[in-house]
């Protein structure tokens, strides 16, 4: 922890937590074994001072207190399912997190090899979400990040998923596209273009403070697109999110704001 804010986060602290949570709930929760989910949210916050007043094993108990609390009260199933949410979902814009994307890019995959048709994966990264958040504060820029991820949901079908990487990275996947190459490639081009407008649309964000008027702040964001088509592939194949990361870097090497599609011989 440096200046009231936490810089890091130990494994001792989230085996702690496991074992307070396993204890109250009487269930083994193998889902929980890593606390990125608790701990990365918080990281370069400012806290309270009796967040610094205790040592860091003891931290993240500190943290989900009020949370243990309330489960104590719930039923035991319910319980579970809170639980289960906060594992697999993105705190803030409560979008699958990188666990269940693993699990949703591997399903795409099953499908793909099953009905013989393409997907596609794409990674997106914000291209001027910093001076936002260095200027604003977090708290602005988690405003900004709420409404991209509403605006990308909105884009896309109820079969496709949306999933926050991290930071201002969020990856969307599409599924079933056509079986030939060429028409899969305009349909992930149509929707990536219109998730391109829809994300450099301007931006109003409404701060409101306890004790201060509501101010309302103007941003434009665009964003960088990759795009990679997948087909016939094996699901523990883990070059997918490589070869759509590659593609959104050529995309911010071409001015930003744009698409680019990862170009690979075997499927495109």
């Amino acid at each position: 922890m440096r200046n009231g804010a936490i810089t890091r986060y130990s494994s001792a602290a989230a085996k702690i937590v496991v074992k307070v949570l396993v204890a109250i709930l009487g269930v083994e929760l193998a889902i929980m074994a890593s606390f990125e989910w608790v701990a990365e949210p918080l990281l370069g916050r400012e806290l309270p001072w009796w967040f610094i007043e205790f040592g860091d094993p003891l931290l993240l108990v500190i943290i989900l207190a009020p949370i243990i609390y309330h489960w104590v009260a719930l039923p035991l199933r319910d319980a579970q399912k809170v639980i289960h949410d906060l594992a697999y979902h993105d705190a803030l814009t409560r979008l699958p997190n990188r666990r269940m994307l693993n699990d949703r890019i591997a399903q795409a995959m099953a499908v793909s090899k099953r009905k013989a048709c393409f997907g596609a994966l794409m990674a997106l990264d914000l291209d001027n979400f910093k001076p936002l958040n260095d200027a604003r504060g977090h708290d602005v820029g988690d405003l900004l990040l709420v409404e991209v991820a509403r605006r990308l949901t909105i884009c896309v079908r109820e079969s496709d998923t949306v999933a926050r990487f991290g930071g201002d990275e969020f990856v969307v996947i599409l599924n079933e596209l056509s079986a030939d190459s060429r028409q899969a490639m305009v349909q992930a081009q149509r929707v990536a273009e219109k998730i391109r407008l829809a994300l450099a649309e301007d931006y109003s964000l409404k701060v409101v403070k306890p004790g201060s008027p509501e101010v309302w702040i103007n941003h434009r964001c665009t964003a960088s697109i990759g795009v990679a088509l997948f087909i016939q592939r094996d699901p523990d194949d883990l070059d997918l999110l490589k070869q759509a990361d590659v593609a959104m870097y050529l995309a911010k090497g071409s001015g930003r704001n744009t698409i680019r599609f990862f170009q690979n011989t075997s499927t495109v």
